[in-house]
């Protein structure tokens, strides 16, 4: 009871902190337009406008600072949406109150503060240096393919390191968690990023704001992935086991709740015996690299963008966006 306590009072301090940081300068506007003598029909209106034009302020606010410090700036954007998308993971994995690791939470907010956004922000520089081809249509296709395989894997052994140096772990262990993830986190990921990132890379979006997209599309990777998940739950409740090995597999939130939901999908077909003592861990999974030819049958998205890649640069040019 007093964890739950605790937990409750970190995350609604939080929670307020976050709302007065983003909304105290136009909640004060509404307050003086509202002790304002003009009539209260037009200070209604005046009010609604004000949170309306909210989200674009901003985010041009957003785009105003990161120049000032762009490496800061996107680090803690980068922080914040680990820490999110770790909580939301935790929520499907059926924690409470009593049961939410919030050092967890921290452990994956720190390794997005120092691991995501500052790597990313040269990342995303040398890609719009180097594989733009000029603004080519085709440039946004290689950066995806460039990401979602070089670099994917290695921010997924970065994030994996980073996690197991806050929690302490045997390197060699998080070595070995790292080799056995590296294919599942490709799968997962083509499953999703090839088409967010269309237009991630793509000139549409100013380059001071690609990681808050990215970050903002994590957020609703993890949340799709842990509502598919929770839905499969619901259809087969009897599952007994313990799927976790000391609260995380030590992944990235959205491949948690891949590795998560495949140690169900082994656990209710009995390829974990019932006998298994203790709690399941990533050996259990049995992870291997499929053959080539599966590899291709996953990797269908990498093809299908290249259309939507080819028609999206058409609208760019025809309304005027982005780099020519």
């Amino acid at each position: 009871k007093n964890i739950a306590v605790v937990n409750a009072t970190i995350l609604a301090f939080t929670a307020f902190s976050i709302a007065y940081e983003l909304l105290h300068v136009d909640v004060e506007r509404i307050i003086r337009i509202f002790e304002s003598p003009v009539p209260t029909l037009t200070s209604a209106i005046l009010a609604f406008d004000l949170l309306a034009r909210l989200p674009s302020d901003l985010i041009h606010h957003y785009e105003s600072l990161v120049p000032s410090n762009p490496v800061f700036y996107k680090a803690c954007t980068s922080g914040v949406a680990y820490t999110i998308g770790d909580f939301i993971s935790q929520v499907y994995q059926g924690r409470n109150l009593k049961t939410l690791d919030l050092p967890r939470c921290i452990r994956s907010g720190t390794a997005g503060f120092i691991g995501h956004g500052p790597l990313c922000h040269y990342w995303i520089g040398f890609m719009e240096t180097y594989l733009d081809f000029g603004g080519a249509w085709w440039g946004t296709g290689f950066k995806v393919i460039a990401d979602q395989t070089v670099w994917s894997l290695y921010l997924n052994a970065v994030y994996s390191f980073l996690i197991g140096a806050l929690a302490f772990r045997n390197p060699a262990d998080v070595w070995q968690d790292v080799k056995t993830t590296s294919w599942p986190a490709l799968r997962s990921s083509w499953r999703f990023w090839p088409f967010v990132h269309t237009i991630s890379f793509s000139h549409s979006v100013p380059i001071d704001l690609k990681l808050l997209w990215v970050d903002t599309m994590e957020i609703v990777w993890v949340t799709i992935l842990s509502r598919v998940a929770n839905q499969d739950d619901k259809k087969e409740p009897e599952n007994a086991y313990e799927l976790e090995r000391d609260g995380d597999f030590g992944v990235d939130p959205s491949l948690e709740i891949a590795l998560s939901a495949q140690a169900e999908e082994l656990a209710r077909a009995d390829a974990i015996p019932r006998d298994h003592p203790g709690l399941i861990n990533l050996a259990d999974l049995k992870v291997q690299v499929p053959p080539i030819s599966q590899v291709f049958q996953v990797a269908w998205p990498l093809l299908a963008m290249w259309p939507l890649l080819y028609i999206s640069y058409q609208i760019e040019q025809f309304l005027g966006v982005g780099a020519a």
